[in-house]
């Protein structure tokens, strides 16, 4: 996973591509952006590869998670994933209570890049989550 801080309050994460630094280069890049105190919006792109993470991995991120939950909760308004196939879309929805459950955040699902631009403005201008998802639904 590729971590973009370069446009914050917006934060892209490219799953399909790798840091060359290391892994740990990402959990530092979001350590150091929940230090800054402010509110951001991540934008997930790209499918995760189908690499299997080792139980090492895992654990890793976990105990990352734990330990920084209620920041994440706190700074992080939403996930907004972009994922262009409407089956795999569907899929990602579906999944969205549970990724808010583990990160402590929401996730919203759209079909394209410009349209997450616009949920992130939407979000970091006031408007709530879930106020998108049910517009998402009855759209």
């Amino acid at each position: 996973m590729l971590v973009d801080d370069t446009k914050f309050p917006i934060v892209r994460m490219h799953y399909n591509r790798a840091d060359d630094r290391g892994d740990s280069v990402s959990f530092q890049i979001f350590e150091d952006l929940l230090a800054c105190e402010k509110s951001f919006v991540l934008i997930g792109l790209g499918a995760e590869s189908d690499r299997v993470q080792s139980n090492e991995e895992r654990k890793r991120l976990t105990l990352w998670m734990k330990r920084n939950r209620a920041a994440l909760h706190r700074h992080v308004l939403a996930m907004v994933y972009v994922e262009p196939s409407p089956a795999n879309r569907f899929l990602a929805k579906s999944a969205a209570p549970v990724f808010q459950k583990f990160w402590g955040y929401p996730m919203l699902v759209v079909a394209s890049e410009a349209e997450a631009d616009a949920v992130a403005a939407r979000l970091l201008a006031g408007a709530q989550a879930v106020e998108i998802e049910a517009e998402q639904a009855n759209g």
